[in-house]
């Protein structure tokens, strides 16, 4: 597995998982919360983000939420692989 496709399963996990937490929380996530949850170093997961980052209104797997870099939420391309992943 490349290193790119590695950085970008650990961030889907994260995200997935904030998405279908049962707790009273937030769907997104900050950075500082998205490199604890990845083990990401800061610039590593600045990098993926850039890649994966998606305007509300296109089928990518994230967006910033209000256009906010620190809030990071799953997006549609990577809901249904969310809901997928519960029936693995």
């Amino acid at each position: 597995m490349e290193r790119s496709d590695r950085t970008s399963d650990l961030i889907f996990r994260a995200l997935c998982l904030r998405a279908r937490a049962t707790t009273n929380v937030s769907p997104a996530m900050t950075r500082k919360e998205l490199e604890q949850a990845t083990g990401l170093r800061a610039e590593a997961l600045v990098e993926a983000l850039r890649k994966l980052v998606a305007p509300t209104n296109e089928d990518l797997p994230i967006h910033f939420v209000n256009d906010d870099p620190d809030q990071i939420t799953i997006g549609p391309a990577w809901s249904s692989r969310c809901e997928d992943m519960d029936r693995a």
